[in-house]
């Protein structure tokens, strides 16, 4: 749904509440021209529908046996009222660069990009950087945290966000914390690095500081253990990085308990995939 939402929010007129729509009207809007996509095309057609349905667009369009997919819609309830509503602002461009990816997860990674906008500060001396921490991201948006990492990753490779990450941790009664993230638009890269600092220098009050040089160790060992982890679930075999599993166990597994987690939580890493191995330990 939300693709025709933006997709009709791009056509609209100020002055306006009646439109004629269609698939190709729709396309054009977001991509500047009409695309043959079944995957696009289905989601225009499924969220015309479900907006229809759930009346935040009436179809006053009554004779539809004329047309295929082609509707003229009331979209007065799309109307903003800024002065007493908040709204997050997303870039077309952006939009039209997810979607023209060759990137299966396209659809849900435009999805995610429309929340993440949301969780930016809109005001105040850190406007244009967010905060939010990935599980929190996980448990708003109803994902796992690792595909909430991969998102972000994803938007950063593609030159959307720029992502400021600590090499700090903070140590507080007795647990480490990895400071979370500060990201932003890659317009804004040098702000959001400026505002990644103090937040770094801020963060946890007067908690100890901890410069951790294994920070990117952990975080290239964690990216490491999802492939290897993968492939297990998969073949019931680990073929990848066989001259640092040991490394990659040890990480992972002092990761469990530096951050006390155990099998119910969805940042736990499942160490048993090295049961077959010397290394391994109860």
């Amino acid at each position: 749904m939300i693709l025709t939402y933006l997709a009709l929010r791009k056509i609209m007129s100020s002055n306006l509440n009646e439109y004629y729509v269609s698939l190709g009207l729709l396309s054009y809007a977001l991509l500047g021209k009409q695309v043959a996509n079944q995957l696009i095309t289905n989601s225009f057609i499924t969220g015309l529908n479900k907006l229809i349905e759930t009346k935040y667009v009436t179809h006053i369009d009554i004779d539809q046996k004329r047309r295929l997919n082609e509707y003229i819609v009331d979209l007065s309830k799309f109307q903003i009222q800024t002065a007493n509503e908040y709204y997050s602002a997303v870039c077309s461009e952006y939009i039209k660069k997810i979607l023209e990816l060759d990137y299966k997860e396209k659809m849900a990674l435009l999805h995610f990009y429309c929340y993440l906008v949301t969780t930016i500060m809109k005001s105040g001396d850190k406007v244009g950087a967010g905060f939010t921490p990935y599980e929190i991201m996980a448990k708003e948006i109803g994902l796992c945290r690792q595909t909430i990492s991969k998102y972000m990753d994803k938007l950063e490779e593609e030159n959307i966000i720029y992502i400021y990450r600590s090499s700090d941790a903070i140590y507080l009664n007795g647990i480490y914390r990895e400071i979370p993230n500060v990201y932003g638009d890659i317009n804004d890269t040098e702000r959001i690095i400026n505002i990644g600092k103090t937040y770094e220098q801020n963060y946890g009050g007067h908690a100890k500081k901890v410069r951790s040089a294994r920070t990117s160790t952990t975080r290239s060992a964690s990216a490491k253990f999802a492939l290897i982890k993968k492939e297990y679930e998969e073949t019931g075999k680990i073929t990848k990085y066989k001259n640092e599993l040991q490394l990659i166990y040890e990480i992972m597994k002092e990761y469990n308990e530096r951050y006390k987690l155990n099998k119910d939580d969805s940042r736990y890493k499942d160490v048993s995939i090295f049961k077959d191995y010397d290394f391994y330990k109860e």
